[in-house]
């Protein structure tokens, strides 16, 4: 019997910098309507930043701070899994904010105090289902690439200049700021609305630089960024190899690179040297991938999920800016480099986060914790005196440092990894109850007692009630 418990259900990345809120969307089909917004960038098709873009609310807007930071989010599985898109992941914008609705209850789901992100739909289809209309997520703030440099828009009139920054990369967002006219000294200028900034000051016919302090503590110094011919809406782009920050804010974050195989399907993924044969039967699902040397370790990774997004900075051409996918490590690509952090997804996965006629991509990977619906499970394989384990649908780390295994007669054996997920010992236990002494990568030890009952044969899959949380 397939044993489906609550407990099973592993949801959080692996990282302590996760942050539980919610999300809906807004905008429309086609996004059109997230233009424009409290932070002043108008049609953010033109300012770089896209469709893939929120309303923040109080909290996360704080009044106007965080305009152009950019938060990596994932539906929060554990909480909705009939409402989420398990092992999708997007990267939006904040570009506008989402106020308090006092006519609801508590000021609604944007209320004063709540960590919520009202996403254009299209990017919120990315990890929710549409039915759902609000999901539960867990998210955290990365840094932000864009293509090409910081762009100044000068508005304003006589001894008023208002400054719109916009296609920040990096923390994308505006600690401090000052401006120098080729006719005076450094004048320090304030926040008016959302990214655009003040000063008081009659620079007209000046060139301009500007002293930009990003919230990250990066400064850059933007000698004569503007000519001397400042007019209403004059729009500059800066095309400085500094301005353009690519790798997400975390260090965690390591290069590598992806290809993909499997066929459209992915069928072509199925079985594998993890040993899991059909990976929808085991829960694992077609995002896979086959892992080189260095991240396969004999089979030791087998089950390991790992959060991947496309190098925009080094491919911009071949990536799917703001995408990520996680996928769970299920065989080894031994044609891949023995050095080389590499791998081969399968091709839905890959898709996700490139185009297709790329064929290989530069990535940034993270191992993130497993979710995997219902309990771990033991597949009993072997003859006579000879038990081959089989042990799948692993949350947490996914994967086994340890194992050793109890019949009703007998007192705890230890086990030897075979090969992949496959654990094994000599000793005869036919006809016992089995128990189950379980170690994974993460450091947690579960023992699941009982968790074969006496009278199995070889070629049966147990489900148990348990399930690992790292």
């Amino acid at each position: 019997m397939d044993l489906l418990a609550v407990v099973a259900l592993c949801i959080a990345p692996a990282r302590s910098d996760w942050l539980p809120g919610t999300a809906t969307f807004y905008g429309g089909a086609d996004g059109s309507g997230t233009m424009g917004g409290a932070c002043g960038y108008g049609n953010l098709y033109d300012q770089g930043y896209g469709i893939n873009n929120a309303a923040l609310s109080t909290p996360l807007f704080n009044d106007g701070a965080s305009c152009g930071q950019c938060y990596l989010i994932i539906c929060d599985y554990s909480k909705a899994p009939d409402w989420c898109k398990l092992g999708k992941a997007i990267t939006v914008t904040g570009t506008n904010y989402c106020p308090p609705n006092y006519d609801l209850p508590y000021g609604g789901w944007c209320n004063a105090t709540r960590p919520h992100f009202d996403m254009s739909q299209p990017a919120w289809e990315n990890i929710g289902i549409y039915n759902a209309g609000i999901i539960p997520i867990l998210y955290q703030q990365v840094k932000c690439w864009r293509y090409g440099g910081v762009r100044f828009t000068i508005n304003g009139f006589n001894y008023f200049e208002l400054v719109l920054v916009t296609n920040m990369a990096g923390s994308g967002s505006i600690a401090s700021m000052s401006v120098k006219g080729s006719c005076t000294g450094w004048i320090q200028m304030t926040r008016n609305w959302g990214a655009n900034w003040q000063c008081l000051a009659g620079l007209a016919g000046q060139a301009l630089s500007f002293n930009v302090t990003s919230t990250g503590g990066q400064t850059i110094v933007f000698d004569d960024a503007q000519t001397e011919e400042i007019m209403g809406n004059i729009l500059l782009q800066l095309l400085a190899v500094v301005a353009l920050c690519i790798a997400p804010a975390r260090s965690d974050w390591l290069p590598g690179t992806a290809t993909f195989y499997g066929g459209a399907d992915g069928s072509g993924t199925m079985g594998g040297a993890c040993g899991y044969g059909n990976l929808y039967d085991q829960r694992y699902g077609i995002n896979n991938a086959a892992l080189s040397t260095p991240l396969f370790n004999d089979g030791a990774s087998c089950g390991q999920c790992y959060l991947i997004i496309c190098d925009y900075g080094k491919a911009p051409d071949w990536c799917k800016l703001g995408k990520a996918i996680t996928v769970t490590g299920t065989n080894y690509g031994g044609w891949c480099n023995a050095t080389r952090p590499y791998f081969d997804m399968s091709q839905p996965a890959w898709e996700n986060i490139g185009i297709y006629s790329a064929g290989i991509v530069p990535i940034l990977y993270q191992q993130v914790k497993c979710w995997r619906y219902g309990g771990v499970r033991f597949t009993i394989n072997g003859f006579n005196y000879f038990e081959l384990v089989l042990v799948t649908s692993m949350a947490g780390s996914g994967s086994i440092v340890s194992m050793s295994v109890k019949g009703s007669c007998t007192g705890w054996i230890q086990m030897t990894r075979n090969w992949g997920a496959n654990w094994q010992c000599l000793a005869g236990l036919a006809g016992q109850a089995l128990s189950f002494n379980v170690t994974s990568t993460g450091g947690q030890t579960i023992v699941f007692d009982d968790a074969v009952p006496a009278g199995w044969s070889f070629g049966q899959t147990f489900s148990t009630y348990h399930q690992f949380d790292y």
